[in-house]
């Protein structure tokens, strides 16, 4: 809970569809399709369950679980949506498509659909594209799932492959690429490797690529200059990485890789193979492997590991809280506008309503003060010059000047909940207000008289906003959630 009271601004970092990531359901990314009580398997999916080694036991291991058992353990995860991923690998077992979308039409609303190919000669692109768009038409399509080391799939020399991930593209389907980390015969270690990889990727720039099963002791860091250099490549975590570790074991060796966090946090996924393993152990390793973390790390991990897959597809992955109202928008309403005019200047003043909705957050500003500044320059379209003035009315809030990296947002944003999470218990202001009511935040006042300003000014050049190409504006703001005002006056000269 605490990663919700002190949640950052993410409209900044992903839009404003995604500034509250909490009107988003957490998902379980890899989940097999076999439940005993959807009969209907395919002719692959029975001989891979039938296979056995020397000694009799299972190729495959799965546990025997209905889809109700499985409900059951989402909701004891707290997991609201599933991803059901196909395993074709050209042979003569798998897990094929329709064993896929067998399970979806039993709960529609829960289950997602990653479909797999082998790319054999069985079908030509424009089939599987047709394939696929039949298939989307009827379920939710999320991903396309590919086995290299398993189906012999050449990624830098198969001609379907470009049109393909065109049509992915363009309908917000992600790539998996399965490293093949699975106990199934006939492994060919050729079809993936570091350089296969890159050349790959780079191919692909646009495209959303996901690793899945990495393994732990060789994969992560293998692969980690992968993940810092390119920005469409994701991971995702699962009990196949760990390996002879348990899952909070398997967790911390992840997450003590320096530099990891910082670079994926916004670009992992955590699948349980279900019902191999199941998500109760994978969720209660996570929340034991981050219990030592620091405050930032860990409540940008709780938040978004489990959510990152919702801002792959937008429209496949809708909010599942306050439905009616994507995003929070901090602009409640312009309350007041005023223009004085004379024969040296003109004078607009605005009083803008707006919200925060954590406890302590900084609030991304420079887009607004844009906006505000263009819609008074609109008015006059004959005046170049003038300059802007921002006022806070409020003592707990103050307006912060800085770079807008994502990390170093991120950093200032956390650095000042941690500042306003210290007790204030023995602090003089915890009293009784003068308005007879609790006040307990010395700190927040603290903040807001050592960091940042209570006004800016910043001019107007050439009807453009004259600052840095780094400066960006925000507003701390504490005490919160809470409605807040600023005040605006704009400044346009009248030169002759």
């Amino acid at each position: 809970m605490i990663e919700r009271l002190y949640q950052p601004d993410y409209s900044c970092i992903f839009g404003d569809r995604y500034s509250n990531a909490f009107q988003y359901g957490k998902v379980d990314s890899l989940v097999w399709p076999i439940f005993i009580d959807v009969e209907k398997k395919s002719e692959k999916l029975r001989n891979l369950l039938n296979m056995n080694m020397k000694d009799g036991r299972n190729y495959f291991y799965t546990r025997k679980i209905s889809i109700d058992d499985l409900k059951i353990e989402l909701e004891c995860s707290n997991i609201d949506f599933v991803l059901l991923q196909a395993m074709d690998i050209d042979r003569s077992y798998g897990i094929s498509n329709t064993d896929v979308l067998n399970s979806v039409k039993k709960y529609p609303n829960i289950f997602k659909v990653i479909l797999s190919y082998s790319f054999s000669n069985s079908l030509n692109t424009k089939d599987m594209i047709f394939d696929i768009e039949e298939k989307k038409q009827r379920f939710p399509v999320v991903g396309l799932a590919l086995y290299p080391s398993y189906a012999k799939i050449n990624l830098n020399g198969t001609p379907q492959l470009k049109e393909i991930f065109q049509y992915c593209l363009e309908n917000d389907i992600f790539i998996k690429i399965d490293l093949g980390n699975h106990y199934l015969p006939q492994y060919y270690p050729n079809y993936i490797n570091e350089e296969i990889l890159r050349a790959f990727i780079s191919k692909y720039p646009q495209n959303i690529i996901i690793l899945s099963n990495l393994d732990i002791s060789r994969d992560f860091i293998k692969y980690y200059p992968l993940f810092k250099f390119h920005k469409n490549l994701w991971c995702e975590i699962t009990p196949l990485s760990f390996g002879g570790l348990t899952p909070k074991n398997g967790f911390n060796q992840i997450f003590g890789i320096n530099g990891l966090i910082q670079n994926l946090w916004n670009r992992i996924m955590i699948g349980s193979t279900t019902p191999t393993l199941e998500i109760s152990q994978m969720v209660r390793g996570f929340e034991e492997a981050i219990q030592d973390l620091k405050f930032a790390q860990k409540c940008i991990l709780k938040t978004w590991l489990f959510r990152n897959v919702n801002r792959i597809n937008s429209t496949l992955f809708q909010p599942i809280k306050n439905k009616d109202s994507v995003g929070i928008k901090k602009l409640i309403k312009i309350e007041d506008e005023s223009i004085i005019e004379n024969s040296n200047e003109v004078i607009i003043d605005y009083k803008l309503k707006l919200r925060s909705y954590s406890i302590t957050q900084l609030l991304f500003l420079t887009n607004l003060i844009s906006q505000i500044t263009q819609k008074s320059l609109d008015k006059y379209p004959n005046l170049h010059y003038g300059e802007i003035l921002i006022r806070s009315y409020h003592t707990t809030t103050t307006l912060i000047v800085n770079e807008h990296e994502f990390g170093n947002y991120l950093d200032l944003h956390f650095k000042f909940a941690e500042i306003s999470r210290k007790d204030s218990q023995d602090a003089f202001h915890t009293v009784n207000a003068l308005e007879n009511r609790a006040d307990f935040n010395r700190y927040d006042h603290d903040l807001a008289t050592t960091y940042g300003s209570r006004q800016l000014i910043l001019p107007i050049v050439d009807r453009k906003l004259e600052i840095g190409g780094r400066e960006n504006f925000y507003i701390l703001v504490t005490f919160g959630p809470r409605v807040f005002n600023l005040f605006f006056r704009i400044k346009l000269f009248k030169i002759n």
